[in-house]
């Protein structure tokens, strides 16, 4: 039986699907690699076919990135989970390194490494992402959107999913962040400083999930409603319930603004515009205050922009 089972779900996406499969292999000594085609129409099944050494199933009407992950989390064999997309790639050993971790810390539901940015291209740029906070329990860190952490950095214990159940499917974009606070209710986390993939970084234009960063972020924000209901939070006082989810909403504005600046400099209006409106409707006062709206305010809706820009 194999140590870890890496997830790598995929839709029309043969180009990248190669390096990723190959980095997946590379990336532990007893590793099960299943790649879950999610009803792609192209030649993503005949490139699959080629590749020796991995589980390869094909999906007949597309479930999306979290139903994909919850048909390879249902079809693994290994004590441990691991995730990758069909466009980033794992470090050689790091699934190796990060399960030793989780051997030497039986109470741990996951644990997660840093992240190498990479462009779209794929080329590493000088950025390493990954959490700061140390090992432990960092499930109010997580619920306030304070971890920065994704599905190519984690390794999961398996069991935690008979505890705390699947990927939400119903929360695309945000499924991985919904996930890992509910196994952080229950487990500690531990946290790893050494790299363990190259992520390709979005952009405002590059058709990426993540990319839509105003949708998911709204979606965050409204479903932080529900995350507020578990028990660790139901426990605190009103008023302490009241500054997590005002903090947690802050926090969501101040990202759509920093990003909102970002994409007006590389001239992405568009982008800019949907992150300024979303920050607006999710912490009105926090955004109306916040020195980034007040310089991007008269560029974005006190100026004429012509179609042509806002469709950048």
């Amino acid at each position: 039986m194999p140590k870890v089972s890496i997830i790598i779900p995929t839709h029309h996406r043969p180009h990248f699907l190669q390096r990723a499969i190959a980095s997946a292999l590379n990336a532990g000594s007893d590793v099960e690699v299943i790649v879950v085609d999610d009803a792609s129409r192209d030649d993503t099944s005949s490139v699959c076919r080629s590749i020796a050494g991995i589980k390869y199933i094909r999906l007949d009407h597309n479930q999306g990135t979290a139903g994909a992950r919850n048909v390879g989390i249902l079809a693994s064999t290994a004590q441990f989970i691991a995730f990758l997309d069909d466009d980033d790639l794992r470090l050689p050993g790091s699934l190796d390194l990060q399960v030793a971790a989780l051997d030497r810390n039986s109470a741990a539901g996951f644990v997660c490494g840093a992240m190498i940015m990479a462009d779209q291209d794929g080329a590493p740029t000088a950025e390493v992402l990954g959490p700061t906070w140390a090992s432990g329990d960092v499930f109010w860190q997580l619920l306030e959107l304070d971890f920065p952490v994704l599905p190519l950095s984690v390794v999961i214990r398996k069991e935690c999913f008979s505890k705390v159940g699947l990927l939400n499917t119903e929360l695309q974009g945000i499924d991985d962040w919904d996930l890992f606070v509910r196994i952080a209710e229950l487990y500690p986390v531990l946290v790893l400083a050494e790299p363990v993939g190259i992520y390709r970084k979005p952009t405002a234009s590059s058709g990426q999930l993540s990319s839509a960063q105003a949708q998911h972020l709204s979606r965050a924000a409204r479903h932080l409603s529900c995350l507020l209901e578990l028990p660790r939070v139901r426990s605190l006082a009103p008023k302490d319930r009241d500054a997590l989810q005002s903090r947690a909403l802050n926090r969501i504005a101040d990202t759509l603004l920093w990003h909102a600046r970002e994409a007006t400099n590389k001239g992405s209006y568009k982008f800019a515009v949907n992150n300024v409106v979303s920050s607006l409707w999710i912490a009105p006062k926090r955004t109306l205050t916040h020195v980034t709206y007040r310089n991007l305010g008269p560029i974005l809706f006190n100026q004429k922009l012509g179609a042509s820009n806002l469709d950048h």
